[in-house]
């Protein structure tokens, strides 16, 4: 669920496109999740066999207002010496994945086909606003992905100006870790990323697309994204995905739901550990990852360590 790779999916992507983002409509804020470790951005991790470490909440929006951080979290970078990131940018590999062979479906099938007459003049028009016209021969997640789809259908109510112009917090951190001469490190692979939604069964697919392109025919419903984040309400943040998976069939729910968290908690987790052991370790990975039963928090707890919020 990173901005940067989301940006890569060039050329048929190009970014996330939100029509109407900056209407005045009246935000929507459900009731928060009831799930451990709900609130925070930051907390220290201790226990037997690792060096003190650090988890940090990240959040994939390009904002300038995610390029500050809390003073523990500076001290924590400060006392780190390995930057664990969910991915770094590699452009050759990028170039090799997202082709258009690997973009488009094999066969006779056709976009329209699978989605019908009606969602794909919906795609048609709103991809018409910005001189764009589908490829009929696109997979239906990637159009998904065009069309917001890893913003949950939400757009993000705080989003009045154009924050392409500023780094994503991912390679700010990136950065900043180079710029110290810290190890940095991977969590997450772009082959392992792009398989998260290309192997999701294609009848899932279709249905995610549709549900975004119904919901995108009027104006879409906003959420204040980026101040629940800087807030640290990853509950709130948590309730906002659990009430857009509500929207899709309950097959495609599960699959989503584990395929973009509860599948890659664990992989993580299993990464992150050894860097922990060697040298005190900073790990940034985006907000949607950490509260939960399932979640990052919670996993690195089960393995008999100490999870004590900072921030």
């Amino acid at each position: 669920m990173r901005w940067r790779r989301v940006a890569m999916l060039a050329p048929v992507i190009v970014s996330v496109l939100l029509v109407g983002a900056c209407s005045p409509v009246v935000p929507f804020m459900p009731e928060p999740s009831q799930v451990p470790h709900g609130q925070g951005r930051l907390w220290q991790v201790d226990g037997d066999g690792i060096e003190t470490s650090y988890v940090f909440a990240s959040f994939y929006r390009p904002d300038k207002r995610v390029l500050s951080l809390p003073p523990a979290a500076e001290a924590a970078l400060e006392k780190s010496e390995t930057m664990a990131l969910q991915g770094t940018e590699d452009p050759y590999i990028v170039a090799e994945i997202y082709t258009e062979e690997n973009l488009e479906m094999p066969g006779g099938e056709t976009l329209e086909g699978l989605i019908g007459a009606r969602s794909y003049g919906i795609l048609t028009w709103h991809m018409k606003q910005h001189q764009r016209a589908p490829n009929d021969k696109i997979k239906p997640w990637v159009m998904w992905i065009y069309m917001g789809g890893l913003n949950f259908g939400y757009a993000d109510f705080d989003d009045s100006v154009d924050h392409r112009a500023y780094q994503t917090q991912e390679a700010w951190l990136e950065e900043r870790a180079f710029g110290a001469g810290k190890r940095i490190v991977e969590l997450e692979g772009e082959q392992e990323y792009f398989e998260i939604f290309d192997k999701i069964p294609l009848e899932q697919q279709v249905d995610m697309l549709k549900v975004v392109l119904d919901r995108y025919e009027g104006l879409p419903p906003q959420v204040h994204k980026t101040q629940l984040y800087l807030d640290g309400d990853l509950a709130t943040l948590d309730a906002v995905w659990r009430d857009y998976l509500g929207w899709l069939q309950p097959a495609t729910a599960e699959t989503l739901d584990d395929r973009v968290i509860n599948d890659r908690n664990p992989v993580m987790v299993e990464r992150m550990l050894p860097l922990m052991q060697e040298h005190p370790t900073f790990v940034a990975v985006d907000y949607s990852h950490l509260p939960g039963e399932q979640g990052v928090l919670r996993l690195l707890e089960r393995r008999g360590l100490t999870i004590r919020p900072l921030f």
